[in-house]
């Protein structure tokens, strides 16, 4: 079963109130995502009092509509808003993929960090799903600048996840 928290506000003059306005726990996290720039999932979930898999589950729906993004600091997924990350990269002249790890860095991290070897793995897949939308941008990005007939891409696209 799943519940779902529903903040109704009023702006109030004496004893009126006008402008009723309902507002849903992905506007909160919206709120708090704004407010913050970049705020760890966990973070949020403790700000808002909401299960870290209630968050995450917010987070990913928001993040396949673009509306935010999600970036990796070894393990620990941060939120922003998509377009103010977009924005910044492109302003900066950067890849918006710069920040992201290759998989042999991955993999040393979390040998320094002692995470087991058969962990690395699901991890590894995990931060690949979250950030596979940009990687793929990217790598389109990439190949029609190489002036790679559009049909070729997608043939190219598939082989490369065969190495991810």
């Amino acid at each position: 079963m799943t519940i779902t928290k529903v903040f109704i506000s009023y702006s109030s003059i004496g004893n009126k109130m006008e402008n009723p306005a309902i507002r849903t726990v992905a506007d909160e996290l919206f709120d708090l995502v704004k407010n913050s720039k970049k705020i760890s999932i966990e973070n949020a979930a403790k700000q808002l009092r909401l299960s870290v898999a209630t968050v995450q589950g917010l987070v990913d729906f928001l993040v396949e509509e673009k509306i935010f993004g999600i970036e990796y600091k070894f393990t620990t997924p941060y939120v922003y808003l998509y377009k103010e990350g977009l924005k910044a990269a492109k302003s900066k002249g950067k890849s918006f993929t710069k920040g992201l790890m290759t998989k042999e860095d991955f993999y040393l991290n979390s040998k320094e960090h002692d995470i087991p070897y058969e962990q690395i793995e699901g991890l590894w897949r995990s931060y690949l799903q979250k950030n596979l939308i940009h990687i793929r941008e990217e790598f389109i990005k990439k190949a029609q600048m190489r002036n790679i007939p559009t049909h070729k891409i997608e043939d190219l696209w598939k082989k490369y996840l065969t190495y991810l």
